[in-house]
């Protein structure tokens, strides 16, 4: 069954297209509306001497025209330039709030504020100050990305002297609800959407997308605690050799292979030497405990880690030898190339917090238990199994239990 007419045009979407793509600029102010419109009632607070809270607060893109139309018939309006960043600004207080922050300051006159036809001298001035709180307030919020240095140039109390732009161009537009113990007014400014292009390209040159002076804390702490929580398999070898290939080619089960066992366990995690460890058993299970590598840190650094792929014992050597002069048909100089013979002890999984906490006689717990048989792997594959024997005199070997692949070719 068909979803869409065959007919129909099918092209590429860009989704980068500048005009799906989300702008800075357009976004620049939703983003720090709330904090600007909150410093804006706490200076009111403190300099008014008025308590003011805010409510809410909105912000949008629209048009020149829509922006002004949308302003209240009683207002006090100035306008700034936008120094060092092109255009002017304007920060609109609404008539209703200056004259409840007036009243408050002052005493109430009137608690009926729909006859309000216009500013008294009072409330004018009043009402410049409470606009150059606001100017300083937006200021000293942006001042973080880059220094401004904004100044009113006018006043105005009739919308149609409060052209900044073309009637068309688009304006982001911030309104703060704010209220008084008396009673709620708004508080708005507009600014040219042109005007944040040169804001937009110094925030971006901040951000750590596009260069490294801006850390973005947030990514910062959401990949630390998904690290933390990243679970990591810790391996533990106790034998780590080489042998002849034409050792490995014979190895049958029940075979004794010579062996030197590791001083400590070396725990390890994605081709990684992590820290070397005492080993025992605890509820019949196995179970590690790291030791200092230095300064009681349990973790080994580059210098401190053992051989990973130390020679062979002599005694291979010398067996390989000898089984070419029984076999000297099937002698080959192949035989005597060495490859990667590990012996497990077993594993444990582990979070990379815990893994990073982890201190000097803490207890790991393996999978295995005491009674399972060792892990060993040849060449870095799964091999088979067996048991660590005692052959006398301080030496030791490895019981081939079961192979679980054909013995190598």
């Amino acid at each position: 069954m068909a979803f869409l007419d065959d007919s129909a045009e099918i092209e590429t979407l860009d989704l980068l297209a500048s005009s799906l793509t989300p702008q800075l600029r357009s976004t620049l102010m939703e983003g720090l509306s709330d904090p600007i419109m909150r410093k804006i009632a706490f200076s009111l607070s403190q300099r008014m001497r008025c308590p003011v809270s805010l409510l809410s607060c909105v912000n949008g893109v629209i048009s020149h025209d829509s922006a002004l139309s949308a302003l209240p018939d009683v207002m006090l309006a100035g306008i700034a330039d936008m120094a060092p960043l092109h255009g002017r600004i304007i920060i609109a207080v609404e008539g209703d709030l200056i004259g409840t922050v007036v009243d408050a300051m002052f005493g109430a006159t009137s608690s009926d504020f729909s006859s309000r036809n216009d500013l008294s001298v009072m409330e004018t001035r009043i009402g410049k100050q409470m606009i150059e709180l606001t100017l300083e307030g937006i200021a000293e919020v942006l001042s973080s990305f880059t220094p401004l240095n904004w100044k009113i140039v006018q006043y105005e109390t009739a919308v149609s002297m409060l052209a900044i732009a073309d009637k068309l161009d688009w304006m982001i537009s911030t309104t703060g609800i704010f209220e008084t113990s008396l009673g709620i007014g708004s508080i708005r400014a507009i600014a040219p959407y042109s005007a944040f292009e040169p804001f937009e390209a110094r925030v971006n040159a901040q951000t750590w997308l596009i260069g490294p002076s801006l850390v973005d804390r947030r990514w910062s702490d959401t990949m630390a605690s998904l690290t933390a929580a990243t679970l990591l398999d810790l391996q533990f070898d106790i034998v780590r050799t080489q042998i002849p290939l034409g050792i490995a080619r014979r190895l049958l089960s029940d075979q004794i292979l010579p062996i030197s066992i590791l001083p400590h366990a070396i725990g390890h995690t994605g081709g990684i030497d992590v820290l070397s460890t005492d080993y025992g058993q605890m509820d019949k299970v196995i179970c590690c405990r790291p030791v200092a590598a230095t300064n009681s840190d349990v973790f080994l650094s580059r210098a401190q880690r053992p051989l990973e792929k130390p020679k062979a014992p002599i005694i291979l050597q010398k067996m390989q030898s000898a089984l070419d002069e029984q076999e000297p048909e099937s002698a080959s100089r192949v035989d005597h190339v060495l490859v990667d013979f590990t012996v497990r002890l077993g594993q444990a999984s582990m979070t990379v917090g815990a893994l990073e906490k982890l201190r000097v006689g803490e207890i790991i717990m393996l999978d295995e238990g005491i009674e399972d048989s060792l892990t060993v792997f040849v060449g870095g594959r799964h091999f088979g199994s067996g048991e660590v024997v005692s052959l006398g005199g301080g030496r030791y070997g490895l019981r081939i239990l079961e192979l679980t692949q054909l013995p190598l070719d």
